[in-house]
């Protein structure tokens, strides 16, 4: 193969190489101020394209070292001190999602703790998409029913502003989980317990809150306020 060849394979390698470096910083700083929890997934995805890219890429460094000699070795130089770097940042992003990965499953296995077995499958499907945030709120509130610090006057009111919220927004045809219809049938059950009622509906109080548009009665309630009111009384955030 003609040397020219050779380095024009070599500077599309190095060029090649540098586009995953900056991608590589790219998810690094989206990653460590993202807490979606679907967003995360989808990073993470795209990060190990990266990966196989980056394999294919040694592959083609260690061809073109076997061929390329003398005032070349400067550039091949250049390349390996890159590659490594992209090994490195592959290899500490890996790590670190590992570490958020084993956190969130520990709090998602500590908030189904509060369930009984046939009710933990409807449950668990809503945790995926929570964050970490949002999964400790919810254990807080959680914990905060079961120990009876919640009243029966406002689980009576509480439940019914969550109840609501959920109603408006069928209305508007909005679905907040695929779980939501299984929910619904819980806590709209008048034979089943109001505290169990009220412990099934609260991991939605999230997706209500997220919801982007205005949730009120007719009589001008705001029920995302109503919400918030709840969990600042328990949590104190």
């Amino acid at each position: 193969m003609e040397p020219s060849h050779l380095t024009r394979r070599l500077k599309d390698l190095e060029d090649n190489i540098k586009q995953i470096l900056a991608l590589l910083k790219k998810y690094e700083d989206a990653l460590h101020y993202e807490d979606d929890p679907r967003r995360q997934v989808k990073y993470n995805r795209e990060i190990e394209q990266l990966r196989e890219s980056a394999n294919r890429y040694q592959q083609e460094y260690d061809q073109l070292h076997q061929q390329i000699t003398g005032e070349s070795t400067v550039q091949m130089h250049s390349v390996a001190i890159q590659l490594e770097e992209v090994n490195n940042r592959l290899d500490r992003l890996s790590a670190g999602q590992k570490a958020i990965y084993a956190n969130i499953n520990n709090l998602r296995q500590g908030l189904l703790a509060h369930y009984e077995a046939g009710e933990k499958n409807i449950i668990s499907a809503i945790t995926y998409q929570l964050n970490e945030s949002q999964m400790t709120t919810i254990s807080a509130l959680l914990d905060a029913i079961e120990a009876n610090k919640v009243s029966d006057a406002e689980m009576q009111n509480i439940l019914p502003t969550i109840q609501e919220g959920l109603s408006i927004l069928q209305q508007r045809g909005i679905t907040l989980t695929g779980s939501q219809e299984e929910i619904v049938q819980v806590i709209n059950a008048p034979q089943i317990d109001f505290k169990h009622r009220l412990k099934v509906a609260v991991p939605l109080i999230p997706f209500i809150l997220d919801y982007e548009g205005e949730l009120e009665l007719g009589t001008g309630i705001n029920l995302k306020q109503g919400l918030k009111q709840f969990m600042v009384r328990f949590i104190g955030e």
